[in-house]
């Protein structure tokens, strides 16, 4: 799959690392059983997935792993997009949500494209 530039497949894997990192921070502050450690799971799981796809990694995940992805990655963009419309066009916020919707939306890609 080449429809991506080296650039934004870099970029992308950035963010995904980036958004791994901070899930798994916070991780340890939710309680056993709760619906937050699960979400917060669920979407470690699903940019796992994309990080695999995105570099050709051996894709040893069922259709059932791929399917249950696209709704955290689509929550991602989906809360992302909501929180942009507060942010002014030019700060840093409003950057970095752009720059998050644009990697969710090409892992997005990869994992519906493998679902294909």
């Amino acid at each position: 799959m080449n429809k991506y530039t080296n650039q934004q497949i870099d970029d992308t894997l950035n963010i995904i690392e980036s958004t791994i990192r901070n899930c798994e921070k916070i991780q340890p502050k939710f309680k056993e059983g709760t619906p937050q450690l699960s979400l917060s799971r669920n979407r470690i799981k699903a940019l796992y997935i994309s990080k695999a796809l995105i570099t050709s990694q051996e894709n040893d995940y069922t259709q059932e792993e791929l399917l249950k992805s696209v709704p955290q990655v689509t929550s991602i963009i989906s809360k992302s997009q909501k929180a942009m419309i507060n942010a002014k066009e030019g700060t840093g916020t409003y950057t970095r949500l752009k720059k998050i919707i644009d990697a969710m939306t090409i892992s997005l890609s990869y994992i519906e494209d493998a679902i294909n």
